[in-house]
């Protein structure tokens, strides 16, 4: 009986064994990857296949914002393996797991993974600070799962330039609260922004001014250039002994007698309430900047990545990166957060350090304030001004492209930005609250808006938000740009002469406009102008003087406004002609030469003058039309001969052009050999057709023109050469021309005969 219990009992085990393995894994996810950040509101859940031992393999997926999972949403099976979210709230975290089932056994609940949907819009263009024309198309990036788009367009902003204080550089700025703010700079420069009025503190120094941080309003100390350091006690600054002689660049204090500075050669003060007395760091390299939060936790900061820790008793060095830590705030224990060289911006977490994105192009970073761990500001070189959600850091509109150097706020509705050449930017709250704030609206399918009738020359702020069934987004960082405030001139070019009496300017094209307005006038001041509209960029003054200076301008309207006028351009009418050939002092000059010159647009005619005598007492006089006059009559040989040349317009002229002299070709010249021997033309005087008889056979074709008394062409024929007793004749009818004297010409490439003719 053993024997046979035995394999039984085995085989029961065996089997029991089986039925205790799992038949149906957990499925594996993969995406969005875990802790995956701007994803957009109808993310797609995807996971990998599971196999079982039934016929279908059936998901179930919980969605929570919680990792618990306590008031989860849990979909309907479904036997794919992804499924697409659907309106999910704006900038929440979600968490997210699946399981699988067969119909006869369910697997346990996948590992759990989170993600961020995207808290708002990705603004693309225009780029911010860009000068655009007063219709601009906003342009954002496609976020998928929203119905519509809002857009905010406004005058009024967060940050407010303050225009007209100083000029100086300003290298930093405090702020106790809004009614006491303090700003230093280069070469001394202290201002007091006190109940909203300016104060410029004088007399204080003439160094370069760093760095400046107040406790209180009795409480201040400012540090710069050659160890200074300056201390205000409610009335008025004095200098305090640091032993140093090179530049102090930070300062910072927990209260009044307790204080920290730092400067160049890794140098680092402490201030007790009385004296300033060195500390003990191994560090060489200069410190930038030093900040804290609270007595025990001080951090400085300095060049090609060096840094040094407080912890109430000691400092400890350490070195991140090579770049330049330019700033440094710290926001918790173990918290930091650094402004370096490059658009940098690195972050301490208590444990290590990390280097965080940013999309702005890599300008120098050059401070850094933070209102919480979830709330900071880093501003940089050219204007650049970036801002931390707590999530990612976006780009914000500055209002200047300046180098911002400091930043301080002291509240989340109070703060400055400070900068080169005098830069100083308030923030005011939230803004987008002036009477000429747009709000506008577009579908969801819709990545552009195109704005219109925007003011000429004011900046214009603007922010989109995403919405759909179930949540509105925050609004987008703040984009900035200027409407272009005038037009720009082209041509002619400032100061530009000889400009025709029907000169045809131009300006750069300005979309969104109605109409350009011009104004000409003899002074620039503009008094009693002349005034043109044009809907083109273009446009052709007539009726101008010779000799005379203009001045030019330009504005733009459309319906809302009107631009200012464009800087004023000086152009000069032509005073004389130009003359263009026979050359001066050419030699071998035809006996029938043909004076040219520049045309002068706007001209009625010209004036030409030629002849032997070279003071013209004694020359010929003839009025053109073109500008070039053939001679008729034929010229002496290896004759001296001078010309001249004056545009007539009305009873208006230019000068005479310059004298020019040449010299007529001689006996043994290949050009034009006899002139008028060898040809005769019957009838003549004549009318309607005439014959021509040439007293050699033309072994090529020939050409036969006539001109009138003015040099002007009136008829031309090309012949083939007929031969006739040894002479070539041709016909030419001149029925169409006038009564008149006239000059005919002969041709045949090589030589040229010529031979007066009269029509009757």
């Amino acid at each position: 009986m053993k024997k046979i219990f035995l394999p039984v009992f085995i085989l029961l085990m065996i089997s029991s064994a089986l039925s205790a393995q799992v038949r149906v894994y957990a499925p594996e996810l993969k995406a969005p990857v875990d802790g995956a950040i701007e994803q957009s509101p109808d993310a797609l859940l995807d996971w990998n296949a599971v196999t079982g031992e039934g016929i279908e393999i059936l998901y179930e997926v919980q969605l929570a914002e919680n990792p618990e999972f306590t008031n989860a949403t849990l979909f309907p099976a479904v036997s794919v393996t992804s499924l697409k979210m659907s309106n999910l709230l704006f900038g929440h975290v979600y968490y997210w797991r699946v399981r699988a089932t067969d119909a006869v056994e369910t697997s346990d609940w996948s590992v759990t993974w989170s993600f961020t949907v995207i808290t708002t819009v990705l603004i693309q263009s225009p780029t911010n600070l860009a000068v655009v024309s007063p219709d601009p198309v906003i342009v954002w990036k496609e976020l998928t799962g929203v119905n519509g788009y809002d857009i905010q367009v406004d005058t009024a902003y967060s940050w407010s330039v303050q225009a007209g204080v100083t000029n100086a550089k300003l290298n930093d700025v405090f702020e106790i609260d809004e009614n006491h703010i303090w700003f230093v700079g280069d070469n001394g420069t202290i201002i007091q922004k006190l109940d909203g009025e300016w104060i410029n503190i004088p007399n204080v120094t003439t160094v370069n001014l760093f760095d400046v941080f107040f406790t209180d309003n009795n409480n201040g100390w400012v540090v710069g250039d050659n160890g200074k350091i300056f201390y205000y006690d409610g009335n008025e600054f004095t200098e305090q002994t640091s032993g140093l002689t090179t530049a102090i660049n930070g300062v910072y204090f927990t209260s009044p007698t307790n204080g920290f500075a730092v400067g160049n050669g890794g140098k680092i003060l402490r201030f007790d309430g009385n004296n300033w007395t060195p500390m003990t760091v191994n560090l060489t390299a200069d410190l930038l900047a030093i900040n804290g939060n609270g007595e025990n936790n001080i951090w400085a900061v300095g060049k090609t990545g060096k840094y040094a820790q407080f912890n109430g008793t000691t400092w400890t060095d350490g070195s991140y990166s090579n770049r330049d830590m330019n700033d440094v705030w710290v926001t918790a224990a173990g918290k930091v957060w650094v402004a370096a060289k490059a658009g940098r911006i690195f972050n301490y977490d208590g444990t290590s350090w990390s280097e965080q994105t940013v999309g702005a192009p890599p300008r120098d970073l050059q401070g850094v304030c933070f209102l919480n761990e979830q709330n900071g500001y880093i501003v940089g070189n050219n204007g650049t001004l970036l801002y931390f959600n707590g999530l990612v850091w976006q780009t914000l509109a500055s209002g200047t492209t300046e180098n911002i150097n400091g930043i301080y706020l002291a509240s989340d509705q109070s703060g400055y930005l400070t900068g080169n050449a005098g830069t100083i930017i308030k923030y005011q709250g939230e803004g987008f609250n002036s009477p000429y704030l747009h709000n506008y609206s577009t579908p969801g399918g819709i990545l552009e808006f195109k704005l219109d009738k925007l003011l000429f020359g004011q900046p214009h702020y603007f922010r989109v938000r995403a919405k759909h069934a179930a949540d509105i987004s925050e609004w987008s960082p703040a984009s900035s740009f200027k409407v272009i405030d005038k037009p720009v001139l082209t041509s002619p070019a400032a100061n530009a002469t000889n400009i025709a009496l029907d000169t045809l300017v131009k300006w750069q094209a300005i979309s969104g406009v109605a109409k350009y307005s011009i104004q000409l006038s003899d002074n620039i001041e503009f008094d009693n102008p002349r005034l043109f509209e044009s809907t083109v960029p273009e446009y052709r003054f007539d009726e101008l003087v010779f000799s005379h200076d203009y001045w030019w301008r330009v504005n733009a309207r459309h319906a809302v406004d009107i631009s200012d006028w464009s800087e004023p351009r000086k152009f000069s009418t032509a005073n004389t002609v130009t003359l263009v050939s026979p050359a001066n002092n050419a030699t071998d000059v035809s006996l029938l030469p043909r004076y040219e010159w520049q045309a002068i647009r706007g001209t009625e005619k010209y004036m030409v003058q030629h002849g032997k005598d070279n003071t013209f007492g004694v020359t010929e006089t003839d009025i053109v039309t073109d500008a070039f006059y053939q001679t008729i009559f034929q010229l002496e040989k290896q004759m001296t001969y001078y010309w001249r040349v004056k545009a007539i317009q009305g009873l208006d002229s230019t000068n005479w052009s310059p004298v020019r002299s040449f010299i007529t070709e001689g006996e043994t010249s290949v050009g034009e050999l006899n002139f008028s021997g060898g040809i005769s033309v019957y009838p003549n005087p004549g009318k309607d057709v005439f014959t021509i008889t040439l007293n050699q056979i033309m072994t090529g074709s020939f050409t036969i023109e006539v001109y009138n008394l003015t040099g002007t062409k009136v008829f031309e024929q090309t012949n083939q050469p007929t031969a006739l007793s040894g002479l070539t004749q041709a016909t030419i009818d001149l029925s169409l021309l006038s009564k008149g004297m006239y000059l005919l010409r002969v041709s045949d490439g090589k030589t040229i005969r010529t031979k007066r003719i009269i029509i009757e």
